[in-house]
């Protein structure tokens, strides 16, 4: 008895149109149909999880076919890259921006860090999806085709790099190098944000501050003793 196979699949093209349409350039029109992806890739990565996301899925959120699909992206992890950018830039906002207003009303370092991980945790807490791909898919994920955890990681780490080097400028004098600070801090912050999302953002946001600045606390405590000896 013969057997056949079936053609291998083979994977659509990119969309390549340059022209106008309806008087929008075709740029435009590109950029827009990114931007659905983005938000459908939001949507289906942070209910399902990276690992069970596929291109498929993606297009039948956005309404896009795969042709469009393949037009912005290669694939699902640089999907995912933009996808996390995208989030990571929004959050990096609210924080700097929370800060700011801290310091502008009253300098005290620990009020300051308050308000930077409070902006933080509402960030997270009013989307589950940004929880999901923040504390979970970007710390967790090793695909060859998108960022590697350490990498998520160190990007959380820079943000409060950049704190403790304005708040505590002779760290480094005292024999304590503030990028390893920054990473034993990043590492605490979402230790216990990942605790919290698991628990189903039970407790209120200004609880879980509460415990996280005390983690600051320590470090504004000795910078203090050390620095007035």
């Amino acid at each position: 008895m013969s057997s056949t196979s079936e053609p291998p699949v083979k994977r659509r093209r990119a969309a390549n149109v340059t022209r106008p349409y309806g008087g929008v350039l075709a740029d435009t029109r590109r950029q827009e149909r990114r931007n659905r992806l983005i938000a459908a890739g939001l949507e289906v990565i942070g209910t399902r999880g990276y690992h069970l996301s596929t291109v498929r899925d993606i297009c039948a959120q956005s309404g896009l076919s795969e042709r469009y699909f393949y037009e912005s992206f290669k694939g699902m992890g640089l999907l995912f890259e933009a996808v996390y950018a995208k989030l990571h830039a929004e959050s990096q906002s609210r924080v700097m921006d929370a800060f700011a207003t801290a310091s502008a009303l009253k300098p005290d370092p620990m009020q300051m860090a308050e308000a930077a991980v409070t902006a933080w945790l509402t960030f997270i807490k009013e989307d589950p999806r940004r929880a999901r791909i923040l504390l979970i898919d970007a710390v967790s994920i090793n695909d060859s085709n998108t960022r590697n955890a350490q990498a998520a990681i160190q990007d959380f780490a820079g943000i409060i790099r950049a704190f403790v080097e304005m708040l505590y400028p002779d760290l480094g004098k005292l024999g304590y190098d503030p990028k390893l600070v920054a990473a034993t801090l990043a590492g605490a912050n979402l230790q216990a944000a990942k605790t919290w999302m698991w628990n189903g953002f039970e407790q209120p946001v200004g609880e879980v501050a509460k415990h996280l600045t005390l983690v600051f606390r320590s470090l504004h405590d000795f910078y203090v003793r050390e620095t007035r000896a």
